[in-house]
């Protein structure tokens, strides 16, 4: 396959009105901290707030990041009442805010833009309604939105104490307009202003719980943040609002997407691939962007020729479509590289 067709063939899935499955691996390129680094975070952290039993739970935890086991399987051994849970979203969300307020500060200074920005436009060009279903706790994917001018839904309505009420939050952008016919009835119209609508089922920064109100604000208080850290906190959690929500909008997307774009994610959520996994066995289009295979993705990959997928291959790119694996020398892995190489 020469380039114009490996060009052609990726440019499709952006006319096909995909649904977006969006990873930590989009954040990490833009700044902000992976499993890896807030593993080494929380293993400076939590000796020092910790005393008694916590000291030996946390040293099992720590023993088995030692020895290689990622962030997310060691936190599994965790019980669901653990004490160290709490402690756990608190330093998750310090380590991320500081890394999201860097990249933040620099999109709004005009010193730094990114690239999901740019990739939107070609996004939303023929459709009003794009869907985005991200597991990131940071807030890139909403900034991004806002500076490709799109107004975006997550669930929450007004602007500085936000209150969770996503029925409300997700007609916002329906326009009723009544006109007259040629015959002088009148005639209601339903538009829809285009529009982002994003679920986050393992919550965000900004989510918050006071008592048995749940709210939306980007000011400093004394309230539980809303984040599911790795680990079977996230099955307890997940079951509840607004999580539960997220979930079921998430998957009921899923179902009925029609074709999909997976962005720098590497199927390690349970909660989301039931419905994920069935999808692509039913052979719908997918085009996978990431820097490099997780060992899930790899099998679901090598079980789904149907999957088109473009990886990192040092200062190249793997693209493999139908099985076959072809090279694209340019850095298209990267979607700043994408736009300007297949996009534009």
């Amino acid at each position: 396959m020469d380039i114009d067709a490996l060009k052609s063939h990726l440019q499709q899935f952006f006319t096909s009105s995909p649904t977006v499955l969006i990873g930590s691996g989009l954040s990490l390129g833009e700044g902000i901290s992976g499993m890896g680094a807030l593993g080494e975070h929380l293993n400076n952290t939590m000796p020092k707030l910790i005393d008694g039993d916590l000291v030996k739970e946390w040293n099992e935890i720590n023993n088995k990041l030692k020895d290689g086991m990622g962030l997310e399987s060691a936190m599994a051994f965790l019980k669901d009442e653990s004490e160290l849970i709490p402690l756990i979203v608190k330093n998750t969300a310090h380590l991320i805010l500081k890394d999201e307020g860097v990249v933040i500060s620099s999109v709004i200074n005009g010193s730094k833009n990114l690239a999901l920005t740019a990739l939107l436009n070609h996004l939303t060009f023929n459709q009003d309604e794009l869907v985005i279903i991200t597991p990131n706790y940071d807030r890139l994917i909403e900034l991004a939105c806002e500076f490709a001018n799109l107004e975006i839904a997550t669930g929450f309505i007004n602007n500085y104490h936000c209150t969770n009420n996503p029925e409300i939050d997700l007609h916002k952008f329906r326009i009723i307009e009544t006109r007259r016919t040629r015959a002088g009835k009148p005639e209601v119209i339903v538009k829809t202003k285009k529009h982002v609508k994003i679920f986050k089922p393992h919550g965000s920064l900004d989510w918050f719980k006071s008592e048995n109100k749940i709210f939306r604000t980007n000011f400093q208080n004394e309230h539980n943040r809303l984040i599911i850290t790795p680990g079977t906190s996230k099955f307890r959690a997940g079951y509840q609002e607004p999580f539960d929500w997220h979930r079921e909008k998430a998957n009921h997307h899923i179902n009925r997407a029609k074709s999909l774009l997976i962005i720098g994610y590497g199927f390690n959520d349970e909660q989301l691939e039931v419905h994920l996994i069935k999808k692509i066995n039913q052979k719908i289009p997918v085009l996978l962007i990431t820097h490099s295979l997780t060992p899930s993705a790899q099998k679901i990959c090598n079980e789904n020729s149907s999957i088109t997928y473009v990886i990192s291959d040092k200062d190249n790119s793997i693209i493999c479509i139908d099985g076959q694996k072809y090279k694209f020398e340019k850095n298209i892995w990267s979607l700043n590289e994408f736009i300007n190489e297949v996009l534009i």
